[in-house]
């Protein structure tokens, strides 16, 4: 695959979200152009958070499959997103 979709799930006042979004900017700097990441507020997407069964956040999709609620580990994160690439 050539690029990876990733939709971070976020809200205003979200303790968890700063972290990742630092997580996913790092992430860009190392993927380039292949990684293309999308800030979602659920506050204002609600149809969209509720396509993903999404409760509460942050919570992080890859190529449209939730694959992280919660703030994920840097590691995990990066795996999720080099399987993508894999395939």
């Amino acid at each position: 695959m050539e690029e990876v979709y990733v939709e971070e799930f976020m809200s205003p006042g979200c303790t968890g979200c700063p972290a990742v979004k630092e997580m996913l900017e790092e992430l860009s700097g190392e993927f380039g152009d292949q990684l293309i990441v999308e800030e979602v507020d659920i506050t204002v997407e609600t149809t969209r958070a509720f396509h993903y069964g999404i409760m509460s956040v942050p919570a992080v999709a890859v190529n449209g499959i939730l694959k992280f609620m919660g703030v994920p580990d840097k590691e995990e994160l990066k795996k999720a997103i080099l399987q993508e690439l894999e395939r």
